[in-house]
């Protein structure tokens, strides 16, 4: 395909999605928005050199369901999460776990089903059709030196995957993408680009892949039949070798499947989900604080209110008042 269609055959692409509705569409951009069960995203395309997209996604919502495109797809492509999390089942049926400062370089499709465990996610992503491998760089990056194809060469041989943390000079760089001035926001993303591909081609970065950012279907399924086990009665206690018991792991594997699902380990999470009922309890309901706190897990009210003010730097009493008062 000639790099100077891919952007119209994306724009057909989309046109035939129910749950998208195109807020811009010119020779350079697409910006859209995608209608999600429980929440909206939008996605900004913008075309920097023939067949050379940079996207930026922003997404309030659980998870979206979006076939990938047959033409942005069949890309190298560069992701970095700004914030939130992302959860991408791939085509091999690993799935990759995005958190923010993580830079990931791939060649493989993602499938059509994304998760965002924290209800939000926001990231970058830079893709180069597999047709400009095939031709000469654009002339910015000749100057430079550097092309895509030294970046899949060096990260993705055999269509292997990289993934790492980001380090300080290239999340400042995804950084000045985000904050682009618009009056000379083109050029300037343009300048970004060859930076980063400079610095993938030339700079001292880690050889080896962080494969923690991969986990298998199975240890998936685990870590969220854990979550619902936990979150069903936030009452209950529950100890690392009783949970993992039923699925046959060891309790540190257990430790591993549900960090790397949901980004923190099982108490911080269980921590969070009980002040998140608490305080909704609190906002919207009559009931004592004792009862309250016997429902999320705490034997007496004043250890609940130690811990409450902790997290949220006020006791259930004040928090109850203000959140009436519409302090």
């Amino acid at each position: 395909m000639d790099p100077s269609a891919i952007l119209p055959a994306y724009m057909s692409e989309l046109k035939a999605q129910q749950n998208i509705r195109v807020l811009t569409n010119n020779e350079q951009q697409i910006v859209y928005q995608v209608d999600c069960v429980d929440g909206t995203g939008t996605v900004e395309v913008l075309t920097l050199f023939p067949g050379v997209v940079l996207q930026f996604h922003s997404f309030h919502c659980k998870s979206f369901y979006l076939p990938e495109s047959k033409e942005v797809g069949n890309s190298l492509k560069i992701n970095y999460c700004s914030e939130g999390r992302m959860e991408v089942r791939m085509s091999d049926h690993l799935f990759l776990f995005m958190e923010p400062g993580i830079l990931s370089i791939d060649v493989r499709k993602a499938q059509d089903s994304f998760q965002f465990p924290y209800g939000h996610y926001h990231g970058i992503e830079l893709l180069f059709h597999s047709s400009t491998l095939s031709r000469d760089a654009p002339e910015l990056l000749k100057i430079l030196g550097v092309n895509s194809r030294q970046v899949q060469n060096r990260f993705c041989q055999d269509a292997q995957s990289y993934f790492t943390r980001a380090d300080e000079q290239i999340k400042r760089l995804f950084e000045d993408m985000g904050n682009a001035p618009q009056k000379c926001r083109v050029p300037y993303l343009q300048m970004k680009v060859a930076e980063l591909l400079l610095l993938l081609c030339l700079s001292d970065m880690p050889e080896k892949s962080d494969d923690r950012s991969f986990m298998t279907m199975g240890q998936v399924q685990i870590a969220k039949q854990v979550m619902e086990i936990i979150s069903a009665d936030l009452s209950r206690h529950y100890s690392i070798e009783n949970l993992a018991a039923p699925f046959g792991v060891s309790p540190s594997s257990l430790k591993n499947y549900f960090q790397g699902v949901y980004g923190k380990n099982i108490s911080t999470w269980l921590r969070e989900a009980r002040m998140s009922a608490a305080s909704t309890a609190l906002r919207e309901g009559n009931q004592p604080v004792a009862e309250i706190a016997a429902s999320v897990g705490y034997e007496n009210a004043s250890k609940f209110s130690a811990a409450f003010k902790s997290f949220l730097g006020e006791t259930p009493l004040e928090y109850r008042r203000q959140s009436r008062c519409g302090i």
